[in-house]
């Protein structure tokens, strides 16, 4: 696995957001599980502890295997609430939690539940975003362990279907969101990836701003590359 960077990914993000969580949204094939598995992998490499928990399976085989704390949840949404919850318990035993991805349970959920009741399923999604969050950045009030450890959360997310682009009248060019609605914007920094080059030698991906406190809507932050085994992220701030 090459990685070439100033600083780690996970420097980067600390950079960036502190003590937070930050989501990546796109759509199907944007480089979001190779992204943070390659985050992931280089976190391990600097001695960092790292929990990456899979929902959806993306991984190509073999990947899961590259992990120290890697653990497949499928698409359960309560069994990922309970999952996320004892991570934030366990939050003095890693430095980095990775959610891949967190939209699918609930989407899975939300799927199969009656119309009065599909709104809960989204609702539900407030605990995972929360407790990454408090994995991340402990409060005193909580009885947390290690309150003054700085964590960091990634979670992935999806975007919302094109059938909310057609009942909302949307054109071709008028960029899908992130899954969850405001809920989604719990993490100090949502950025969207998306395929910029793909071809037989390599996939080219962005990562753009969404929504961050201080840099503007649209603002590149990486472009990273996909060849052979190897990823390589150029970081733009």
């Amino acid at each position: 696995m090459s990685m070439t960077a100033t600083l780690t990914a996970y420097d980067k993000f600390k950079q960036l957001v502190g003590a937070h969580t930050v989501q990546i949204y796109g759509e199907a094939g944007a480089g979001k599980s190779r992204f943070v598995h390659a985050v992931a992998i280089e976190a391990q490499l600097t001695g960092k502890k790292v929990l990456y928990l899979d929902t959806e399976g993306s991984l190509p085989l073999g990947y899961e295997d590259e992990l120290e704390n890697y653990e497949y949840i499928g698409p359960d949404l309560d069994a990922l609430i309970e999952r996320v919850s004892l991570a934030k318990r366990q939050r003095d035993q890693f430095d980095l939690l990775i959610v891949d991805s967190v939209g699918f349970p609930v989407l899975a959920s939300f799927a199969s539940l009656p119309l009065d009741k599909r709104l809960t399923a989204i609702l539900r999604m407030a605990n995972i975003m929360a407790d990454t969050v408090r994995f991340a950045r402990a409060s005193k009030h909580e009885m947390l362990p290690v309150p003054e450890k700085e964590n960091l959360a990634i979670v992935t997310n999806q975007t919302v279907s094109e059938f909310t682009r057609v009942t909302k009248g949307l054109s071709p060019e008028d960029p899908l969101e992130c899954f969850g609605g405001k809920i989604a914007f719990v993490p100090k920094l949502t950025l969207r990836s998306e395929v910029v080059e793909r071809n037989s030698q390599k996939s080219v991906f962005r990562l753009t701003v969404h929504k961050a406190r201080d840099m503007p809507r649209g603002k590149e932050i990486a472009c990273f590359t996909l060849a052979g085994n190897g990823v390589t992220i150029n970081w733009k701030v």
